[in-house]
Formats: structure tokens, sequence, C-alpha cells
């Protein structure tokens, strides 16, 4: 007998899940768990997942004010040691600057609030990036490039820099989720995977695995 939460094993005599704690189904069969594999995860609602995003997301504001802080201290510093900066305008260009990126990060979180969305992947390309200075040995940043349809029309694009392990395993077709706060989109259709990527710390699991390797958080699927 399986948990139909998070498909760990139950004994047959057990009134509950000794993993999430859901009440036991009789009626439940590996093959339910299989079944499980295709549609949208119910685990983003699990309190760690919960408790992973909002921690994510007040990492952003915490780097966001800390940069916003440093801006007025260096240009403060920058205007008492560089003879053809005046002190004044070092401060106003300082606190001016970190105005801008605070209300820059706050409409930025207001539209990220709670945002969820699906859409499918309808072309994938490889393309090289060149480096900002021109040796002749610059080295050449490769971006993986999902081109994803948003179910409101809108064309999203996903690009990963010089990494194609999540290039390959999205396929054109394939409906994917995005949750606010999660570092990687949810996959609707997993039974033809033999992986699957934590959305909280991207880290490669089996696909057997119902916790993360890495951060140990559920897996969604």
């Amino acid at each position: 007998m399986f948990c139909k939460k998070c498909g760990a094993p139950i004994k047959d005599d057990a009134e509950f899940c000794t993993k999430c704690g859901t009440p036991a189904d009789k009626g439940a069969t590996p093959s339910d768990h299989a079944s499980g594999l295709v549609g949208w995860s119910t685990r983003w609602e699990d309190p760690e997942i919960i408790a992973a995003s909002k921690k994510n997301n007040m990492t952003v504001i915490g780097f966001t004010w800390a940069l916003a802080l440093i801006l007025p201290i260096g240009f403060l510093v920058a205007g008492l040691f560089i003879d053809s900066l005046k002190l004044a305008d070092a401060m106003i260009i300082g606190f001016s600057l970190a105005a801008v990126l605070l209300c820059i990060n706050l409409i930025h979180l207001k539209i990220r609030k709670n945002q969820t969305w699906e859409g499918v992947v309808t072309e994938k390309y490889v393309r090289e990036k060149p480096a900002d200075d021109e040796s002749e040995n610059e080295d050449i940043d490769t971006e993986y490039v999902l081109v994803v349809q948003k179910t409101n029309g809108k064309i999203h694009h996903v690009i990963y820099l010089n990494r194609r392990e999540m290039y390959d395993y999205f396929a054109i077709g394939d409906r994917i989720r995005y949750h606010q706060g999660l570092g990687t989109y949810e996959k609707y259709d997993k039974s033809g995977d033999r992986i699957i990527y934590c959305n909280v710390c991207s880290a490669e699991n089996p696909i057997t695995n119902d916790r993360c390797v890495r951060c140990n958080r559920p897996l969604l699927k």
C-alpha cells in the first residue's frame, strides 16, 4: 500500500503515513503512485516547500537592501577621496541609485507575489554569447534557450547559461509550470523520466526519490 500524497510505502495495518501523516487509503496500490507522475503535483502546498519559497524571496529582499545601503556609503567614500567628485554630488548619486534599486525590487516582488503560471515548450535552441572583451583567447558562453508559450498567449524565454542538463530535461511539447519562489520548472508528464530535478535547489534526483538528495525537501511528483 502506498500513500497517495507522497508515494511512500505504508504497512497494511497502518492508519496513517509515517512520512507525511496522511490517512492511509486501503485501496492505494503501486500503480496509483506511478499514475501520479502524470499531472501537476500537489506538493507545492507542502509546508516545507512554502517555507523554502518564502526563504528565497527573503534572500532576494535582503540582498537588495544590503546593496541599497552599500551604494550611498560607496559614493560617500568616493566623494571624500576623489577630488573631481564633490561630496554633495556623490551623496545625491548614491541615494538616487539606492532609491531606484529599491523601487524596482518592490515592483518586481509585487508582480511575482503568488505568481504561478503554466505553458508549453514550443521551441528549443542553442546560441553562443561572446564575452565582453575582444581578446583572442576569450571564452564563449553558451545559452540553452527554451521558448515557452504561456496559457495567456505570452512568450517566455527560459535561458540556461552554460548548463545543458535542464535544457535536455524538457522536450518540445512538454507542459511546464512555474511556482513563485522556486528554482526550477515542474514538468506535467514525468511518467517517461528516469530523473527529476528538485524545484527548490535544482539538484538532480532519481525519479523514484520522494525527497531531494541535497536539500531533503519534497520533490514535486
